[in-house]
């Protein structure tokens, strides 16, 4: 699906760095087309700047004149991601090549038809150069009213405009109106707009299970939008059984971390050897020094003995509770807010401490806070306890072990 972009604002507003962005996640190809050139040494630098900060996962093409051509032979990339950076000086070229206003525009519309039949993402960068002094030369003001109206041209052909100040991205046009948030939690339907895919996506790959917090207490808004995301997860027979016990007595954290130390004595007993010298390393537990324990349970008698959804299956309630568990954790990075899942607690000690009924089962032991240590990988990568597994090991295609175009 083809989605156009156009990112506006002034000289070094954080336009390109948006772009990038945006583009940090996208699994496809990703090509940075450069209308610069290196006419002096601090150009030179600026694109070796670019370059640096890029990094090598991009393919960079260079034309200060044609960008048409770069699109055209992009056709046969797989998901490609475009950024073109940038059109402002794209207009410069062409008006130091003598060109007219017509055969500019003309020049224009030949670039929007190709953004047009370019299959995937676009992101275009472009300057606002008519918010400033009236230039003092006739070819400056003539700069100044052609780049405004390409400006324009271009903005009203782009699925989403954002216009960036000081660094600040702020939507300004996107692709229709299901794409803004609705009123109220009801779903609107239809694709996020690119900025709000790049938040959730973010959100997802930048979620940590966090060991280390700071003593910072949690505003109570705060607290309330997590837990009202975690609310609005998905369950089987819309039967919500979740619960959520919101633990800040100190007596209590004592109580939990005893179960835990007992529990962590046993469970280092299945190490041996190099492995073992490394469990002792790790912390795993957040439990005293997290401003917020949470207790999320799911009470197996929700909605009455026949929930719909459940009648094989039994414990989709319990999957239900790790979906909340899931919508949680990603509200809580997007909110600032780390979360440490304690599992290694024995379940029916910690049942019979915080006095939980019969038919309600602890899921998720969860420590909250402000995070003390910012993790570049989760903690257990980084400790090289373990690797993420390629995407490719884990994903097969109409029965276990075929991999895509298998036939067999």
């Amino acid at each position: 699906m083809n989605t156009t972009i156009l990112i506006t604002g002034g000289c070094r507003s954080g336009k390109s760095r948006h772009a990038l962005q945006l583009a940090q996640h996208h699994a496809g190809e990703k090509i940075f087309l450069a209308t610069a050139e290196a006419g002096d040494a601090e150009m030179q630098d600026r694109i070796r700047m670019h370059r640096a900060e890029r990094g090598p996962d991009w393919i960079t093409f260079e034309e200060p004149e044609n960008p048409v051509n770069v699109l055209e032979s992009c056709a046969t990339c797989t998901h490609p991601l475009l950024v073109l950076d940038c059109i402002t000086l794209w207009l410069s070229n062409l008006m130091m090549k003598s060109r007219t206003r017509e055969t500019i525009l003309e020049c224009v519309e030949t670039l929007l038809n190709a953004c047009d039949r370019f299959n995937g993402t676009l992101i275009l960068i472009t300057n606002e150069v008519g918010a400033g002094i009236v230039p003092d030369s006739a070819l400056g003001r003539a700069f100044r009213d052609i780049a405004g109206e390409v400006n324009q041209r271009i903005a009203a052909r782009c699925d989403e405009v954002v216009h960036t100040v000081a660094g600040i991205p702020t939507a300004i046009k996107i692709r229709n109106e299901s794409a803004q948030p609705a009123p109220n939690g009801h779903a609107s339907g239809g694709e996020f707009a690119a900025a709000d895919k790049a938040g959730l996506y973010k959100a997802i790959f930048e979620r940590r299970d966090v060991r280390h917090f700071k003593p910072d207490p949690i505003a109570p808004d705060r607290l309330h939008r997590i837990l009202n995301a975690a609310h609005h997860a998905g369950s089987v027979g819309f039967s919500q059984p979740w619960n959520f016990i919101v633990i800040d007595d100190a007596a209590i954290k004592d109580n939990v971390f005893d179960n835990f130390s007992d529990a962590n004595e046993d469970a280092a007993g299945n190490y041996s050897g190099s492995k073992r010298e490394l469990y002792s390393t790790l912390k795993l537990e957040g439990i005293r020094d997290a401003p917020v324990n949470l207790l999320v349970t799911c009470d197996r008698e929700r909605g009455g003995p026949h929930v719909l959804g459940r009648n094989t299956v039994v414990d989709t309630d319990l999957f239900s509770t790790c979906c909340a568990v899931q919508n949680l954790w990603l509200a809580a990075r997007a909110e600032g807010i780390g979360v440490g899942w304690v599992s290694i607690l024995s379940m029916d000690r910690l049942k019979a401490d915080l006095r939980l009924p019969d038919s309600v089962v602890p899921v998720a032991y969860l420590c909250l806070g402000v995070p003390a240590i910012a993790y570049d990988r989760p903690m257990l990568e980084q400790a090289g306890w373990a690797r993420r597994l390629p995407l490719d090991r884990v994903v097969y295609h109409n029965r276990w072990g075929q991999n895509a175009g298998d036939r067999t």
